[in-house]
């Protein structure tokens, strides 16, 4: 069985010498050439299948790696903009701190700075928004501080405080009233409150005191502590009726209040 086997081999061993060797003495060419002319339409087509096929998917692998890069720089992009979002919102900050800062020191009191934590009120039903700061009792704020934007602009007052927390009364708002003091000879004092979350109105003027227009407003210093001379805003009209004791003034804030992200309360 084992001889039959090597027979055969060595028989197809000869076969293929033959073949080589009269290929090279071109004895076989006419064969070889009748079989390449039948064969040749279907070497083209299956050259032609073959191709394409190759071609479609080396062109979906280029698809596929082209939505995967893109989909990369995408998400490069959108990581690129969070993070310059944060970085121009901390900028911000820092800018708004080191105001506070220079304010403290040239004024040489002590302010402690809180961050606006939400916009209503906790102990009041009215429309008109007050303020919540993550700074309270813990920190050294009372009820009745003055709270100031970073120029030291009269914001409002301390109307609720907790450890962690202090609710502050926007100057703006009807239920926050604040003694005030005109910037004029007689330094004619009175009493500011807010107009609809909108405006301040300054009440008790004696009708022999000048007004004008434009006339900055302060603190008095009338009530505790509140010290006298911080800006509160300036008179935009004057409410004057011959026939009354008293005028008022509707005082225009020096500040946008919706603005606020950060704040201070005056404690010394």
């Amino acid at each position: 069985m084992r001889g039959k086997k090597l027979k055969r081999y060595f028989i197809l061993l000869a076969v293929i010498g033959l073949l080589i060797f009269f290929h090279y003495l071109s004895f076989l060419q006419p064969v070889e050439n009748f079989v390449f002319k039948i064969s040749r339409p279907i070497l083209v087509k299956f050259y032609s299948g073959s191709s394409y096929i190759r071609n479609t998917f080396s062109a979906q692998t280029e698809k596929r790696d082209l939505s995967k890069l893109l989909d990369d720089k995408e998400n490069e992009v959108n990581r690129l903009i969070a993070e310059n979002a944060k970085l121009k919102y901390i900028e911000e900050e820092n800018e708004i701190l080191r105001q506070f800062l220079k304010f403290s020191k040239e004024q040489d009191k002590i302010l402690i700075v809180g961050n606006i934590l939400s916009r209503g009120s906790l102990i009041s039903d009215s429309y008109e928004k007050n303020i919540i700061i993550d700074k309270g009792k813990s920190a050294g704020i009372n009820l009745g501080a003055p709270a100031l934007n970073s120029q030291g602009i009269v914001i409002g007052k301390v109307v609720e405080a907790k450890d962690d927390s202090a609710e502050i009364c926007l100057i703006t708002n009807s239920e926050c009233k604040i003694a005030a003091a005109l910037q004029n000879n007689e330094k004619t004092v009175g009493i500011a409150s807010g107009q609809h979350g909108l405006t301040i109105k300054m009440d008790f003027i004696p009708q022999t005191v000048a007004l004008n227009e434009g006339d900055i407003v302060v603190t008095s210093g009338l009530e505790p502590n509140i010290p006298r001379g911080m800006v509160i805003g300036k008179i935009s009209k004057i409410d004057k009726e011959s026939n009354e004791l008293w005028q008022s003034a509707t005082i225009e804030p020096l500040l946008n209040f919706d603005n606020l992200v950060v704040v201070s309360v005056l404690i010394k």
